[in-house]
């Protein structure tokens, strides 16, 4: 029988590293999420907020991660990316998105531009 275990490997190591820069860089302050594996065109990754509800109603946000450029892009590049999305996780719950998630100069400000 084979060891591996993909899918539970995977997920832990965003997990892990979700929640070493939710501690390090946002103070711990950001509520837990779904983190998915998508495979978007031309999408390194995305920010959705209540995406995902559980049998509770329980709602919960969603970053998504593109697995198609974890084999082109350095481990810290795929990294920025899981920032990117966290910033926009932060700025919903504690900031003011910019129109249709665009960009803008609080989230440019807390990304350190």
């Amino acid at each position: 029988m084979n060891a591996l275990k993909p899918t539970k490997e995977t997920y832990n190591e965003m997990q892990v590293a979700y929640e070493f820069f939710n501690e390090n860089l946002f103070c711990d302050s950001l509520p837990n999420c779904l983190i998915t594996l998508q495979r978007e065109k031309r999408t390194l990754g995305y920010y959705s907020p209540d995406r995902f509800v559980n049998k509770s109603q329980i709602k919960t946000d969603e970053i998504a991660m593109n697995p198609s450029y974890f084999s082109i892009r350095s481990i810290e590049e795929t990294l920025s990316t899981l920032v990117h999305e966290m910033v926009h996780l932060w700025q919903e719950h504690f900031g003011k998105p910019g129109r249709a998630r665009y960009h803008n100069k609080e989230w440019a400000d807390k990304m350190g531009y």
